[in-house]
């Protein structure tokens, strides 16, 4: 009786300590990578310091690559499933193989079938479809949190019965993860964005809860091009093409709606060369400096970042220190052209080249 007495002691002491052993190991894990998550206890065990630095989402711009290793799950349209109970087999879609050799529109919605994105987003893009697919877009995405099989009813039910209009899902929304634009825990977030052949040429997200023309119409129905200034404002070369570019695209402006303004017998030889500008004070990404050196040459490496002797070492250098850039820097990433520096006439050349976009009544 003894011994039993003393092993029925025993074995709850043993369990306690597993279980506080066990609670040491996880707090002691997390504390030797975030020490400065938990103040009180992690000095306690040994830990001091700074966290070591946590994935950071990062949000896709113009001139970045499309990320590898995407994939979409979608049921492909067939005439035997046209009803919108029917219910086809889901499909995986590699988007970064997809788009390497395409020109893609890809917008995300919250939900289907909710009342913004059913009533003011997508019916949008049906609206546009043809303009859209006009200037030499590929393919057109739909992408949202549902399922698959919620995300084809969903085409259906607006009457896109074949594959004008892909609707596919972002599943556990792990794209809208990765790059940050989700819409609370589970559902991802209102976003567009154009990629033409790997890159991405136009992105935006859209944070609060309501749907804006731009955002809906992904601005097709204006057709501008849109040129990127890499600018500093201590920099007297920067602030010298920053005026030049408001003045030019301020005229641009003027003159297509003095243009539109006019008699409707001109009005079918309407021309224009007006540009979005974007102004920039953050340097360029590893990414997107990847893309500028493409336009310009490995060459003038020297010229983006300071001491570069080749494109990847002005990536290796810009990613070690951001200061290193050396602003200004205009980019048509649309048409893949950049110029480096203040030379009005490169400039201006590079805008001049613009497709000319001629409107119609």
């Amino acid at each position: 009786m003894g011994k039993l007495f003393v092993l029925l002691n025993i074995i709850p002491i043993i369990l306690t300590a597993l279980v506080l052993f066990n609670y040491y190991s996880v707090i002691d894990g997390v504390c030797s990578r975030y020490p400065d998550e938990n103040p009180k206890i992690c000095p306690l065990l040994g830990h001091t310091g700074h966290s070591i630095e946590k994935p950071e989402m990062t949000a896709l711009k113009a001139g970045d690559s499309f990320p590898e290793g995407i994939e979409f799950n979608y049921v492909p349209y067939t005439e035997e499933k046209d009803s919108i109970t029917s219910c086809g087999i889901p499909q995986k879609y590699n988007a970064s193989k997809e788009f390497a050799d395409k020109k893609v529109v890809l917008f995300a919605v919250p939900g289907a079938f909710t009342p913004s994105c059913s009533v003011s987003h997508l019916p949008g893009y049906i609206k546009n479809l043809d303009e859209i697919k006009g200037k030499g877009v590929d393919s057109v995405i739909a992408l949202s949190m549902n399922d698959p099989w919620v995300m084809s009813a969903w085409g259906k039910a607006n009457g896109i019965k074949n594959d004008n209009i892909l609707f596919m899902s972002d599943s556990g929304i792990a794209f809208s993860k990765s790059i940050g634009w989700t819409r609370g825990a589970d559902r991802t977030g209102r976003y567009a964005m154009v990629i033409d052949h790997g890159k991405i040429v136009y992105a935006e997200n859209e944070p609060g809860g309501d749907v804006t023309t731009e955002t809906t119409m992904f601005r097709f129905h204006k057709a501008l091009d849109v040129i990127t200034l890499f600018h500093k404002p201590s920099v007297p070369a920067s602030l010298r093409v920053l005026t030049l570019l408001k003045q030019v695209s301020a005229q641009a402006s003027e003159t297509a709606t003095e243009d539109q303004a006019a008699d409707h017998s001109h009005q079918n030889k309407l021309q224009r060369t007006e540009f979005e500008l974007n102004i920039t004070e953050d340097p360029p990404t590893g990414d997107q400096m990847r893309t500028i050196l493409e336009y310009m040459g490995a060459r003038h490496a020297g010229r983006l970042v300071e001491g570069a002797t080749d494109s990847g070492d002005a990536i290796k250098k810009l990613g070690e220190n951001p200061k290193t850039f050396r602003p200004p820097v205009t980019v048509d990433w649309n048409n893949g052209r950049a110029v480096a520096g203040d030379n009005e006439s490169e400039i201006m050349k590079m805008i001049a080249q613009l497709p000319i976009e001629t409107n119609s009544v």
